[in-house]
């Protein structure tokens, strides 16, 4: 660990609540600093072949996103950088969060990683959640009600259910393999099927315990 600041990886199932719970970290931790590993898209390299690696079992070593370690080490050092997709500044702070679904498994970036926690859910349940999200439907919800919507609205929400559902179905294999080592490279494994204050209430208690937050 960095002598003033601690990096904590946040990863976990499809829609186990990975942002939410770094959203509430970061509050709670005093404005924390987050990086997101979707938001490097631009800059990350994939296997060239993409079903060959699928194929051969999704070895996460393959996949490398320089600019993210870049942007962390510099931030552990105390020294800004900018977003990747708007270029605001990201300043360093004392924790450092980082969302990223490959965890520890990736050697060019698992040496950065002090705390790695990640957010546990069963399959059925990632999907149903999805689909939920992409409805935008379920108890968290704060939009219009299904009765009130107009069909326009309806039949673009059913559309991106539909296209993530397809989605999800062709890359199923790589999400439940890859699960299985992100999970077992964690430092702890936090309940994904509670409210997000536990979950929230559970990360905090999970990184005090280890020693970087004080009681």
């Amino acid at each position: 660990m960095d002598e003033d600041r601690a990096v904590v990886c946040i990863c976990g199932v499809l829609a186990s609540g990975k942002t939410t719970l770094v959203r509430r970290l970061s509050d709670g931790l005093d404005g924390a600093s987050v990086l997101v590993f979707d938001e490097y898209e631009a800059f990350s390299e994939w296997p060239a072949d993409f079903e060959a690696w699928r194929a051969e079992g999704c070895d996460p070593s393959q996949v490398r996103v320089p600019r993210l370690r870049e942007d962390l080490e510099a931030l552990r050092a105390g020294q800004s950088v900018t977003h990747p997709m708007d270029e605001h500044e990201v300043q360093p702070s004392p924790f450092l969060l980082v969302e990223d679904p490959f965890g520890r498994t990736r050697p060019d970036i698992r040496a950065l990683y002090d705390l790695v926690l990640f957010v546990d859910l069963p399959f059925d349940l990632s999907v149903v959640r999805m689909a939920q999200r992409a409805l935008n439907l379920g108890l968290d919800r704060q939009g219009t009600p299904v009765g009130e919507r107009s069909r326009d609205e309806l039949a673009e929400q059913v559309e991106r259910a539909e296209s993530w559902l397809a989605n999800y179905t062709m890359l199923r294999d790589m999400y439940t393999v890859l699960a299985g080592p992100v999970r077992a490279s964690a430092d702890a494994v936090l309940d994904g099927r509670q409210p997000p204050d536990a979950l929230y209430e559970e990360a905090l208690v999970t990184i005090r315990d280890r020693g970087y937050l004080q009681p």
